[in-house]
C-alpha cells in the first residue's frame, strides 16, 4: 500500500511539474508575442523605421507589413458638405485638435445613421471602442449629445493607421465580429476591411478622422513626453499626403481651409518661444496617468494660429474661468461658436488675440513681459457676411468680435518655462503687471 501511494504521489508530482512548465511556457510565449519585432518591410521592399512600441499599443500586434499606403476619404464625398481641418481649439479642446471633422450634407440636422463611414484603405480594424449608452433624440445638438457612438482604429500596416470617431452605429457585418460593448468598453480585434467598405454610419454630427504615421513624428512638439497620455498625437499626419492626385483634388475641393498646409496643423511649438502648447507646472502634460479627470484640460494653454485662418492668433486657456473677475463681468465663450460646457465645467475659453504684436513666434526670454488684448471671434465670408459654420465656403477669414473681453500677460522665464496670467474683463490700460494669480507653465 505504501508503495502504491508513493507511486501515486510520483505521478501527481510529474503532473504538477508539467502544469508548471505549461504555465511558464504560456507566459513566456505571451512575453515573446508582446516583444517580438514587428514587420519593417514595406510593399516597395524598403525597410521602414517606426515606433514599434506605439504600434503594439495601438494594434495589439494585429497588423502586417510596414510603410504608408494610398488612402481615400472616410466618407463617400457625395455625402460630405465640407471638412474642417486639424487644429481647431474650442471648449475643452484647449490645444489644437488632432483630427479633422467631416460634415455630412445636413451637418447638424440629419437623423442618426444617415451617412456611410467607409474604410480609407485596405487593412484590419484593430480597435473598437464604445463611447457610452446614451442615445440622443435627433437632431443632434451640443446640449444633448449621444454617447452611443464608436471609435474605430484601422491598421493599414503596422506603421500606418487611420481612425474615425463618433460613428453612430457599426455596420452589421462589422458588428457581428465585435464583442458586445457598452458603457465605454473597448475591444482589440482583427477584422479585415477593404478600401471603400462601409464600416459604420453617422448622422447629425461630425465624423472625426485622422491619420497616424508612426514613421513620421511631428517636428513641432518640443517634448513628446508631454503627450504620453495620448501617445499617438505626435504621429498625426496630413491625410492628403497619402492620396493619389485625383483623390486629393476631390477631397481638397471639400476643404474650407485654403492656406497651406490645407489639412491643418497641430504642432506649433518653437523651442524658447511663446508660440505653441504649454502645460501647467506639475499637471503631468496633456493627459497624464495622474491627471485623468474629466477636466484634464484645465492645465492646458495654447497660443497658436486659427485653424481656418492662420493669419489670426488664438489664445486658448484651460483655466480662464478660474481667474478673478471684475465687478459686472458677464463672461462669455470668447465669441466662439461652441456652447459646450466641457463635461459640466466651463473653465476653458478661447479668444482672438486682437493684435499679435509682437508675434508669439518671435517672443522669447529677451522679450520680457508681453501683453495681449483678447476679443471674441467670428468668421466672415469674402463678401463680408458672417459664415454660418454649417455650410461649405472658401475665403473664410477670422475676425475680432465683441470688443475687448480680457487681457493676458506672458513672460518666458526660461526656454521651456512660462509665467502667465489672464485678466478677464480688463483692458490693456488696466493691467500693469502680474499679481498673485500668475501661473507657471512648462513643456
Amino acid at each position: 500500500m505504501v508503495k502504491r501511494d508513493q507511486k501515486g504521489f510520483g505521478h501527481l508530482g510529474l503532473l504538477l511539474v508539467a502544469v508548471v512548465i505549461a504555465i511558464v511556457g504560456l507566459a513566456g510565449w505571451k512575453v515573446y508575442q508582446a516583444n517580438k519585432p514587428l514587420p519593417k518591410q514595406s510593399t516597395s521592399g524598403k525597410a521602414v523605421s517606426y515606433n514599434q512600441t506605439e504600434s503594439r499599443a495601438l494594434t495589439s500586434g494585429n497588423c502586417s507589413g510596414a510603410g504608408s499606403v494610398n488612402i481615400g476619404p472616410p466618407m463617400p464625398l457625395d455625402q460630405v458638405s465640407f471638412v474642417l481641418p486639424y487644429g481647431e481649439v474650442v471648449g475643452g479642446h484647449v490645444t489644437p485638435i488632432d483630427h479633422q471633422y467631416y460634415n455630412g450634407l445636413l451637418a447638424n440636422s440629419a437623423l442618426r445613421d444617415t451617412y456611410d463611414v467607409i474604410a480609407p484603405a485596405d487593412g484590419n480594424i484593430v480597435s473598437v471602442q464604445h463611447r457610452g449608452d446614451k442615445v440622443n433624440t435627433p437632431p443632434h445638438t451640443v446640449d444633448t449629445p449621444s454617447s452611443d457612438e464608436y471609435r474605430i482604429v484601422i491598421a493599414h500596416t503596422c506603421s500606418f493607421l487611420t481612425y474615425v470617431d463618433l460613428v453612430t452605429s457599426l455596420d452589421a457585418n462589422i458588428k457581428s465580429k465585435v464583442p458586445a460593448l457598452s458603457g465605454g468598453q473597448g475591444a482589440s480585434v482583427k477584422i479585415p476591411v477593404t478600401k471603400g467598405e462601409v464600416i459604420g454610419h453617422i448622422g447629425g454630427q461630425t465624423l472625426d478622422f485622422a491619420v497616424w504615421d508612426l514613421s513620421r513624428p511631428l517636428q513641432g512638439f518640443v517634448d513628446y513626453a508631454d503627450y504620453s497620455g495620448e501617445s499617438w498625437k505626435p504621429y498625426t499626419a496630413p491625410p492628403t499626403d497619402y492620396m493619389d492626385s485625383s483623390t486629393k483634388a476631390a477631397v481638397v475641393a471639400k476643404y474650407i481651409r485654403t492656406a497651406a498646409p490645407v489639412d491643418g496643423k497641430i504642432d506649433y511649438d518653437i523651442d524658447g518661444k511663446l508660440i505653441g502648447n504649454w502645460f501647467l507646472q506639475g499637471s503631468g502634460g496633456y493627459h497624464a496617468a495622474s491627471n485623468t479627470a474629466q477636466n484634464y484640460w484645465v492645465g492646458h494653454l495654447s497660443i497658436a494660429p486659427d485653424n481656418i485662418d492662420p493669419s489670426v492668433y488664438i489664445a486658448s486657456i484651460g483655466n480662464y474661468d478660474l481667474y478673478p473677475k471684475p465687478a459686472g463681468y458677464s463672461g462669455g465663450s470668447g465669441g466662439l461658436t461652441s456652447t459646450a460646457t466641457n463635461g459640466g465645467s466651463k473653465d476653458a475659453e478661447q479668444f482672438v488675440i486682437k493684435s499679435a504684436a509682437p508675434n508669439p513666434a518671435t517672443v522669447g526670454q529677451s522679450s520680457g513681459l508681453v501683453k495681449y488684448e483678447l476679443t471674441g471671434k467670428t468668421y466672415l465670408l469674402a463678401n463680408g457676411a458672417q459664415w454660418d459654420n454649417a455650410s461649405f465656403a472658401t475665403g473664410i477669414r477670422a475676425s475680432a468680435a465683441g470688443g475687448i473681453q480680457g487681457v493676458i500677460l506672458a513672460q518666458l522665464t526660461g526656454a521651456r518655462t512660462l509665467k502667465f496670467e489672464a485678466f478677464p474683463g480688463e483692458t490693456a490700460a488696466q493691467v500693469s503687471g502680474f499679481d498673485g494669480n500668475a501661473k507657471t507653465y512648462t513643456r
